[in-house]
């Protein structure tokens, strides 16, 4: 029986909103696609950001990384420029005329031959006494990305929050393309083992503090490797990790929670960043028939009993992409490490003063919500 007009019309009207969201998020994330050729225009340059690699990517040539499964982890180190005038939360890539002082630039790409090389490496690195604590940092991207932009967009991070600890990416084998959303998912999954082995280089290293930051599907990768581990009882790695924080994640809250209760007693801190006008998860949400993803949820109830903190980031106005609002927006970046400087005030001060965080703080059972909101008027009060 043929369908009535009114129910085709809808479904025309679907795939036409699905369609425009899709060329939005895909429009606003990836012109253009940053990659790891070294550039010689980056010999030149002043600032200089090591970034150490681990990835399941298959390489293809000096600085090229296809979207193939290669198998077993390998490492590298990538030289970055970072430029000097940059604005905060922008990665500007180059055109014809690459220039150091204002374009992120790869200078050069050193691979790393075995794991026991890196090993010995990040623990030289580690020994310098440049490390403080020997803190280290490691980031995971999420959906539609390629190697390169996750390496520029964490030496962004390096430069913008002015990072003091060994910072490390972790490229899983995202194919890097707006309809590729499906096989992103199937890659998070394989991709687990080599972040698990990455993260136990690192404590073999004699990284004593490790810090996760995942944004977007890269979410559901920690998510997954964090409860691993705890089912593998590896707690000697398991007890290395001092924080995480997840940036929009793009994983359903319930199961967020089922991992989460499965892993037990997460690392503290534990923050999540979401945002209601993030475009990205709408069509996430749309894609996966889950109403709402972790990223774009509206308070704190499905997270509520969770040792998380939550921060509210709808109304940051000044980020190029609310999908990725905590690193692109200027004000939130002020904000967030004015944040960090009060945090480590009332570490040092005896009396443990409160009311000094901006914003309002909320409590829901045990998940904390910092709601932000406006965060430029919250930048302006700081100023």
């Amino acid at each position: 029986m043929p369908e009535p007009a009114a129910t085709i019309l809808s479904s025309i009207r679907m795939g036409h909103r699905l369609c425009v969201l899709l060329a939005l998020v895909w429009f606003a994330g990836c012109t253009p696609r940053a990659d790891l050729l070294p550039d010689a225009a980056a010999l030149a340059g002043d600032v200089i950001v090591p970034i150490y690699v681990g990835t399941t990517r298959a390489q293809e040539a000096e600085g090229a990384w296809s979207a193939k499964t290669a198998g077993p982890l390998t490492y590298a180190r990538v030289d970055v420029n970072v430029p000097k005038t940059g604005k905060p939360g922008i990665v500007a890539l180059p055109d014809a005329h690459p220039d150091p002082d204002r374009h992120f630039l790869t200078q050069s790409v050193t691979p790393l031959a075995g794991r026991d090389t890196f090993r010995a490496e990040v623990a030289r690195a580690l020994a310098s006494g440049k490390i403080r604590g020997n803190e280290v940092v490691v980031t995971i991207h999420g959906f539609n990305n390629t190697m390169g932009e996750g390496v520029f967009r964490t030496a962004q991070m390096i430069r913008d929050f002015e990072i003091e600890a060994l910072t490390l990416h972790y490229a899983w084998p995202s194919r890097g393309a707006p309809l590729g959303y499906a096989a992103d998912r199937d890659a998070v999954l394989i991709a687990r083992d080599g972040l698990e082995q990455m993260l136990e280089d690192l404590r073999r290293a004699g990284a004593r503090k490790i810090v996760l930051v995942a944004h977007s599907m890269g979410a559901q990768l920690t998510m997954e490797v964090l409860r691993q581990m705890t089912l593998r009882e590896d707690r000697a790695t398991f007890s290395r990790i001092s924080a995480v924080v997840l940036l929009s994640p793009d994983i359903s809250p319930a199961l967020f929670r089922a991992q989460a209760e499965a892993i037990g007693d997460l690392p503290d801190p534990f923050v999540i960043f979401t945002s209601q006008n993030d475009p990205a998860l709408r069509l996430s949400a749309r894609l996966t028939g889950v109403p709402r993803r972790l990223g774009n949820i509206r308070g704190v109830k499905e997270v509520a009993g969770l040792n998380v903190t939550v921060i509210n980031l709808s109304s940051a106005r000044d980020a190029g992409s609310n999908h990725l609002a905590a690193l692109t927006s200027p004000s939130v970046i002020s904000f967030l490490k004015e944040t960090e400087a009060i945090r480590q005030g009332l570490e040092a001060d005896a009396s443990g003063r409160a009311g000094l965080l901006p914003g309002t703080m909320l409590l829901a059972q045990e998940a904390t919500a910092i709601m932000l909101a406006p965060v430029a008027l919250i930048d302006q009060g700081l100023r």
